[in-house]
C-alpha cells in the first residue's frame, strides 16, 4: 500500500469515526440537555461546531485495537471526555485566564454570550460529561465495574493532579523556567486527559492490566507530543489555519515547549514522543490506525 493510499485511509477512518462521535453527540444532547434555553444555546455552540475530536477518536481506536465489544459504551464515554475537553477549552479562553477571543475559528463563548454564561457553560458541559458516564449502566448495560473505573480515570485526569493542576502551573509557573518545567505543565493539562481517554477505550476492551498500563504510557506521550506541537503551530500557524489567535502564548510570555528549546528542538521532542507512543503499543493487535494519529499530531497545521 502506497503513503498516499494509507494518507486516504487514514482520512477516511478519521472522518468517520469524527461523524460517529458528532452524532451521538447531538443525541445526547437531545437526550440530557435542559435549562433555560440560554444555556442550552450556549452549551450547543460550543461543543457542536468544530473540533477535531481527537480524544473521543483515541478512545474508540483503543478500544477497536483491542478487539472490544461495547461500541455503544465506548462511544458514549468518547463523547463524554470530550464534553470534559470542551469544558477546559471554555474556561481556558476566559479573560481570567487565557483570554482568547477566537476558539474553534469562531468567538469564544464569552465573546458570543458574556463572562456568566461561560463559566456556566463551562460548568454545564464538565457536569454533561459525568451524567453520560454514570447514566451508561441503565442506558447500555455497560457493567458497574467497568463504569467506575471509567469514572475514576476521567475524575483522575481533570482533577488536582491533572488537569486543574496543568492549569494552574500554566498561569503561576513555578521555579526555574526549563523543558522540565514545561513537561509538567504539559503532562497535567494535555497528556493526562488523552491518556485518559486511550486507558477509558481500554478499560471497555477489558484487556488485563499490563495492557491497560501500556496504554496509558502511550497516552501520556502521545499527550505531550500533542501540546509541544500546539505551543510550535502558535508561533508558526495564521489564525485561518489555527482556528483561534496565533501567537498569544509568545505574546504573553508563557512558559512553553519553543520558548525554551526553539521550534527544531520541539519538533524533534514531538517525534521522539510519538516513536516512544508506538513502542508501548507494540504486540497489542494492528496498530495501524493508532500510529497513523500518532503521526498526524506532529504534521498536523492546526
Amino acid at each position: 500500500m502506497s503513503a498516499r493510499t494509507q494518507h486516504v485511509d487514514f482520512e477516511k477512518k478519521f472522518d468517520a469515526t469524527r461523524t460517529r462521535v458528532n452524532q451521538r453527540l447531538s443525541e445526547l444532547l437531545d437526550l440530557y440537555l435542559g435549562g433555560p434555553p440560554r444555556i442550552q444555546d450556549a452549551v450547543r455552540y460550543v461543543l457542536l461546531d468544530g473540533g477535531k475530536r481527537l480524544r473521543p477518536i483515541l478512545c474508540v481506536w483503543t478500544h477497536d485495537l483491542l478487539d472490544g465489544t461495547n461500541d455503544d459504551a465506548c462511544l458514549d464515554v468518547a463523547v463524554a471526555i470530550e464534553c470534559l475537553h470542551t469544558y477546559t477549552l471554555v474556561h481556558d479562553d476566559l479573560p481570567c485566564m487565557d483570554d482568547d477571543d477566537l476558539r474553534r475559528g469562531k468567538p469564544s463563548c464569552h465573546k458570543q454570550f458574556g463572562e456568566a454564561i461561560a463559566v456556566l457553560t463551562g460548568d454545564a458541559v464538565q457536569s454533561l460529561c459525568f451524567e453520560i458516564v454514570s447514566d451508561i449502566e441503565r442506558r447500555i448495560g455497560l457493567t458497574p465495574r467497568h463504569a467506575a473505573a471509567v469514572t475514576r480515570i476521567i475524575a483522575r485526569a481533570a482533577g488536582t493532579r491533572g488537569l486543574i493542576a496543568g492549569q494552574t502551573l500554566d498561569l503561576y509557573p513555578e521555579g526555574k523556567r526549563d523543558l522540565s518545567a514545561v513537561s509538567r505543565v504539559h503532562r497535567a493539562k494535555t497528556a493526562e486527559l488523552i491518556a485518559a481517554a486511550m486507558e477509558s477505550g481500554a478499560v471497555i476492551a477489558d484487556p488485563v492490566d499490563d495492557v491497560r498500563g501500556r496504554v496509558r504510557l502511550a497516552g501520556l506521550s502521545a499527550g505531550e507530543a500533542f501540546q509541544i506541537i500546539d505551543d510550535v503551530l502558535d508561533v508558526e500557524a495564521e489564525v485561518d489555519t489555527l482556528g483561534k489567535t496565533p501567537r498569544k502564548d509568545l505574546s504573553s510570555g508563557k512558559l512553553t515547549y519553543p520558548s525554551v528549546a526553539g521550534a527544531d528542538a520541539s519538533r524533534a521532542r514531538a517525534a521522539e514522543l510519538v516513536s516512544r507512543a508506538k513502542t508501548q503499543l507494540e504486540g497489542l493487535g494492528d496498530t495501524s490506525a493508532l500510529e497513523a494519529i500518532l503521526d498526524f499530531l506532529i504534521v498536523r497545521k492546526r
